[in-house]
């Protein structure tokens, strides 16, 4: 899903331009010109890095896809333990949350924009949402929690990216690592008694 090659400079001022103006407008309302004034670049300038708005609403997913891989590495570094690994993801997600530019997760608001017009897009969010769990299903191997735990693990991930959006709050973030902390209790592998 990430993109094979880096992005140039232009690109990159393209992108980023193009991802601060769908999440403050959306999609549909913003114009290739639009994305051209906010970069500071000619619209041919902006043509030429990205033909279409389509290609740079694949580019800003792959940006955030990317970035959510980095973060769970960064989370897997700092983590000693598989299930504190788990509940870093939720406080990855509250700082996100956190931050005043949040408006939501990119590829839900992507696909509830547009996938059901553009399969490429609904491919890509799934495609993200599948990642996540498939993250979440090695962590409950490692530790010794059932597969499909990680179902209701990423469920709890989705429910508070919407959740946030809603509420313009990193609450939901806290709320679902409560939830996560209490599945992953029910399979404590060093149970006291």
């Amino acid at each position: 899903m990430t993109p094979t090659t880096r992005e140039t400079a232009v690109q990159r001022r393209a992108s980023t331009a193009a991802d601060t103006l769908f999440t403050r407008h959306g999609v549909t309302p913003v114009t290739m010109d639009d994305i051209a004034a906010e970069a500071g670049l000619a619209l041919d300038e902006l043509t030429a890095a990205y033909p279409s708005k389509r290609a740079l609403v694949v580019a800003v997913l792959q940006r955030w896809h990317g970035a959510w891989r980095r973060a769970l590495d960064g989370i897997a570094r700092a983590s000693e333990d598989p299930r504190d690994e788990v509940l870093g993801v939720f406080g990855y997600l509250e700082q996100c949350f956190a931050d005043e530019g949040w408006r939501g997760c990119a590829f839900i608001n992507g696909h509830a924009e547009l996938g059901r017009i553009d399969p490429a897009i609904a491919e890509l969010a799934q495609a993200h949402f599948a990642d996540v769990e498939a993250h979440l299903t090695q962590l409950c191997a490692r530790a010794g929690v059932p597969s499909h735990v990680a179902q209701a693990l990423s469920l709890l991930v989705e429910g508070a990216r919407v959740g946030s959006a809603v509420q313009r709050s990193a609450q939901p973030a806290r709320a679902a690592r409560l939830g996560a902390a209490m599945l992953l209790s029910v399979y404590d592998a060093h149970p006291t008694s």
